[in-house]
C-alpha cells in the first residue's frame, strides 16, 4: 500500500510508481514538490467558509468571524448533499486526473484514496487569532463537514473509474501520535466524535494512517476498517497493545504495516528485514490466542512507515521497490 504523498513532481510518473510498486491497490499521489497546494492541508481546504489561502508565502489560515454568506453557501450544498460542490480539482491533485487515465481497463481488488483527518487538519489550520480551529466548536464542525464531503466525493469517483474494486478511504491522522502525550493534550471529545463521523458518512472501507505510536486501544474502537502504522520504529506501540489489535484482527479488521523505514535506511534494508518486523508483529498478536499468524497475514497490507513526499526522488523509490520485494517475501511465507 502506498502512504499520500510522493517526491515526484509528474503526476502520471507517480501514478506508474505506485501502479508498478502497489498493484492490487491503486492509489492517487499526493505531490506536495508540484504546487502547495498539495500540502496535505490546503489540498482538502478549498470551499473552507472563511478561508484565506497565500501561495506566494505558502500560509493558510481562516477568519475569526465566518463570512455569513460563505457559510450559508456551505450549508446549502451540504444539505442538498452537492459533492460535486467539494470536488477536489487537478489544480490542488493532479494525482486525480492521472489516475483515472491509469485506471482505464486495469482491474484490482481495491483502490485506495485519502483525505487528512479531522484532527490533524484543526491543529494545524490556524483562525486569524492563530488559534487552532480545532478548539473553535463551529469551525470544528463546519472542517470535519468539509472534509467528509470530501472523502465522500472521492469515494463516489473511485467507484465509477474502478467499478470492480473495494474502494478504501484512508484518513492521515499524524497529530494522533499525540494522544496521551504531556507534550499536547488533545481532550477525547474533540478527537473521536469528528473521526467517528466522518468515518460513519462513508460507504466504503476505512482506514487510519499514524506514523507513531498511539493510544491504539481507542483508535480500534473508532469505525475504522484498516489501522496502518510505522512499524519500522514503533512496533512496540502496537504489540504493547496486542490484546484490542488481534480483537481487531479477529473481528475483520485489516492491518497494514508500515514495515519499509522511510528514510536512509530504505537503502540498505532488504525484503526480508522489513519482512520479519511483520512476523515479529503478527507473533506478538498470536500469543493472545485471538488469532494466528496466517490470519494476521491474510489481513495485512504492507506500506513504507509513512509518505515518502520529503525524501529525495532517489531514496523514495528504494521505499516503493521494498515495500514490494516486502510483500513477495511475505507471500511466500503464506
Amino acid at each position: 500500500m502506498a502512504v499520500g504523498s510522493v517526491p515526484l513532481t509528474d503526476p502520471e510518473g507517480a501514478v506508474e510508481l505506485i501502479l508498478r510498486a502497489t498493484p492490487q491497490i491503486p492509489a492517487w499521489p499526493q505531490l506536495p514538490r508540484r504546487s502547495f497546494l498539495e500540502n496535505m492541508y490546503v489540498q482538502f481546504s478549498d470551499g473552507l467558509p472563511g478561508r484565506i489561502l497565500d501561495v506566494t508565502n505558502e500560509r493558510l489560515w481562516v477568519r475569526n468571524e465566518l463570512p455569513p454568506d460563505e457559510l450559508i453557501a456551505f450549508v446549502e450544498h451540504v444539505e442538498a448533499d452537492d459533492l460535486d460542490a467539494f470536488a477536489i480539482t487537478p489544480e490542488y491533485a493532479a494525482g486525480l486526473p492521472a489516475l483515472e487515465q491509469a485506471l482505464r481497463g486495469y482491474q484490482a481488488p481495491y483502490v485506495k484514496g485519502q483525505v487528512t483527518g479531522p484532527v490533524s487538519f484543526g491543529l494545524s489550520v490556524p483562525r486569524e487569532d492563530r488559534r487552532a480551529l480545532l478548539y473553535d466548536d463551529t469551525l470544528r464542525e463546519v472542517a470535519t463537514t468539509l472534509l467528509t464531503m470530501k472523502a465522500r466525493w472521492q469515494e463516489r469517483l473511485l467507484r465509477a473509474w474502478a467499478p470492480t474494486a473495494v474502494p478504501l478511504m484512508m484518513v492521515d491522522e499524524p497529530y494522533l501520535t499525540k494522544l496521551g502525550s504531556a507534550m499536547l493534550s488533545i481532550p477525547a471529545e474533540l478527537t473521536f466524535p469528528p473521526l467517528t463521523a466522518l468515518m460513519e458518512a462513508m460507504g466504503c472501507l476505512t482506514g487510519i494512517h499514524i506514523c507513531g505510536g498511539t493510544a491504539w486501544e481507542d483508535v480500534v474502537d473508532l469505525p475504522v476498517d484498516v489501522l496502518n502504522f510505522d512499524a519500522a520504529d514503533h512496533l512496540e506501540a502496537v504489540t504493547c497493545r496486542r490484546e484490542a489489535i488481534a480483537s481487531f484482527v479477529a473481528e475483520g479488521g485489516f492491518l497494514a504495516w508500515g514495515a519499509i523505514p522511510n528514510d536512509e535506511r530504505a537503502a540498505i534494508d532488504d525484503g526480508e528485514g522489513c519482512g520479519r518486523r511483520v512476523l515479529e508483529g503478527a507473533d506478538a498478536l498470536a500469543v493472545t490466542g485471538a488469532v494466528s499468524v496466517d490470519e494476521v497475514l491474510a489481513a495485512s497490507f504492507v506500506s513504507p512507515a509513512c509518505g515518502t513526499g520529503s525524501l529525495p526522488e532517489e531514496l523514495a523509490l528504494t521505499c516503493f521497490e521494498l515495500t514490494t520485494r516486502c510483500s513477495e517475501w511475505l507471500r511466500e511465507r503464506l
